[in-house]
């Protein structure tokens, strides 16, 4: 058996040595990194033959990728990293991290350690017969042996790289599947819709990737590097679709607040109607108790902490639900203020809200040129805008008889025992909500120049006059105006 001498093996060392340093300082990471890969398979090939020099350039080659492969997967355990922790210059050897691509071009670099071994590798000085005649034919004198050892390593680290490049497209197929269900699944519901384009562009070029001929379009590791880019992708995605839901369920939330406080109110005050002998179906009233305990509970299991814990599905139905709350709510709320209005409210004109009469001071506005007399708040600018074109026009403010009406004095000015035909029922008046103002329209009534002003004029400032205190309405009164936001129903 042939010896490779120890000089050459030696001196092939500190080349590849040299050459591999060169390539990480020289080379643009891409390229280098590969490069040093396969070197460093390489260099074992020759360690194999420095420590016995009798092995053959196969027997090294498949024992450097062995070495090899078994450092490489010794990454998928914590050892390595302790080894590293304790003794960073281990690195050299170890390496840092597993990666998949690294295993074929191991396999390339014990190829070409072997090829470089048979190169070297002196023949016998006994040699048959044979080959003495294809010496005095012109024929090379290693190339017998060389050429079957390359092809063979050659196959090797070509079955090698084929089976990795097959491994890592079926990778890639099935994560491009998975990128597109969740760019169909995301649509309306990311918090930027950039992610998606981006997301959409890297299938795009996964796709490119999966149709490129192996080897002339795409070189291994391509794949692998097109699904970790899907992979960051389908987080950046799912971290807007989060952050989306999130925003979805904070407004959800905040819309079902205040249905909850008219909710409770409007119970609150059905309860003291009922009290005085004039409450609605109580079969109404459970409804709207039953529907606030279920707002309740949805919003106690939408909490901060709640949603913290969910995944995604789970907080994707959260707006949602809390959006069938809410309908649930209002319904059953204008259901009972329905119930309410039959019982207390006798012309179909009137609108019973429990609120009426019972506004707070910060909710009203002082008339300026009328003193004593108060709208609300959101209206009084329309209201002071028509007073200065009316004086204006006239030459005199409007002169005001009424406008809002607390609860007690609404109940002042209305006896249920002996009704008064131009006052509504405590709750029933939109004196009572602050958007309406008796103004007087002097003996005329209808007839004059106030009136016909007004009605001209006062619908561009917001106010109007309604239907059903025109002269043929249920109730003609001239000098009742209310506001364009006065609540005409539910």
């Amino acid at each position: 058996m042939t010896r490779v001498p120890r000089t050459a093996s030696a001196l092939l060392v500190l080349l590849v040595v040299a050459a591999g340093l060169a390539a990480r300082e020289l080379l643009p990471g891409a390229v280098g990194g590969p490069v040093g890969d396969g070197l460093y398979a390489v260099l074992v090939v020759l360690l194999v033959a420095l420590v016995r020099p009798r092995t053959t350039p196969v027997v090294a080659a498949v024992v450097a990728l062995v070495v090899c492969a078994a450092i490489e997967l010794s990454h998928l355990t914590p050892y390595p990293a302790q080894v590293l922790e304790r003794l960073p210059e281990a690195r050299y050897v170890l390496g840092t991290t597993f990666t998949v691509t690294d295993l074929a071009w191991y396999a390339l670099g014990a190829a070409v350690g072997g090829v470089l071994l048979a190169a070297v590798t002196p023949r016998p000085r006994v040699v048959d017969q044979s080959l003495r005649h294809l010496r005095s034919a012109g024929k090379h004198r290693r190339g017998p042996r060389v050429v079957p050892l390359v092809l063979v390593l050659l196959l090797a680290g070509g079955a090698v790289v084929g089976w990795f490049m097959w491994s890592e497209t079926q990778d890639l197929d099935a994560k491009v599947d998975d990128a597109r269900a969740a760019h169909a699944a995301s649509a309306d519901k990311v918090a930027d819709d950039a992610v998606r384009a981006d997301l959409e562009a890297a299938i795009g070029d996964a796709e490119t990737v999966l149709a490129g001929t192996p080897v002339l379009d795409r070189l291994p590791g391509d794949a692998t590097d097109a699904r970790e880019r899907l992979d960051r992708e389908l987080e950046t995605v799912h971290d807007s679709r989060v952050e989306f839901a999130l925003a979805e369920a904070a407004e959800a939330r905040t819309a079902l607040e205040p249905a909850r406080r008219r909710a409770e109110g409007v119970l609150a005050a059905t309860q003291e109607l009922r009290e005085d002998g004039q409450g609605a179906n109580e079969a109404v009233s459970a409804a709207l108790r039953t529907s606030l305990d279920s707002a309740d509970e949805t919003l106690a299991a939408t909490d901060e902490k709640a949603l913290a814990e969910a995944g995604l599905a789970r907080l994707e139905d959260v707006a949602a639900g809390l959006a069938v709350r809410l309908g649930d709510l209002e319904g059953a709320t204008t259901d009972l203020l329905t119930a309410q209005d039959a019982v207390v409210c006798p012309e179909p004109d009137q609108v019973w809200f429990p609120q009426a009469g019972k506004l707070s001071e910060k909710e009203l506005a002082p008339l300026p040129w009328a003193p004593g007399y108060a709208v609300r708040a959101d209206v009084v600018d329309g209201l002071v805008k028509l007073n200065d074109a009316y004086r204006a026009h006239f030459g005199e403010d409007l002169t005001v008889n009424s406008a809002y009406r607390s609860y007690d004095q609404q109940v002042e000015v209305y006896d249920p025992e002996d009704p008064n035909p131009l006052a509504a029922p405590p709750g029933c008046s939109n004196h009572g909500l602050g958007t309406a103002v008796d103004l007087s329209m002097g003996p005329e009534g209808f007839d004059g120049d106030r009136y016909a002003w007004l009605k001209e004029h006062a619908e561009q400032f917001g106010w109007t006059h309604p239907d059903w205190a025109e002269p043929n309405g249920r109730l003609p009164e001239p000098w009742h105006w209310q506001s364009v936001k006065t609540p005409v129903e539910y």
